[in-house]
């Protein structure tokens, strides 16, 4: 199990962006990283699964229109690619 702190501090690092919530990267820095990270999927599908990580789904009740069964998957590929 990833722990979300851990991720959290990993991004902020890699990214250089802690700016939104308690220290998350903003959108626009995230996706900044495409190039540099070379995922295997569309970098806003990592962006998705990172908003539900942290909890934005729940706390602000926003529609997706994505398979979210996927996130957990693409939160664990984020993660290594952060070791």
């Amino acid at each position: 199990m990833i722990n979300r702190e851990e991720l959290q501090d990993k991004l902020a690092i890699e990214i250089g962006c802690g700016i939104q919530h308690d220290g998350w990267p903003c959108n626009s820095c995230f996706h900044s990283m495409e190039d540099e990270w070379k995922m295997k999927e569309d970098i806003h599908d990592y962006w998705e699964a990172v908003l539900d990580f942290r909890g934005d789904y729940d706390d602000y009740n926003w529609p997706i229109e994505t398979d979210t069964s996927r996130f957990p998957e693409l939160i664990e590929e984020l993660y290594d690619k952060l070791q």
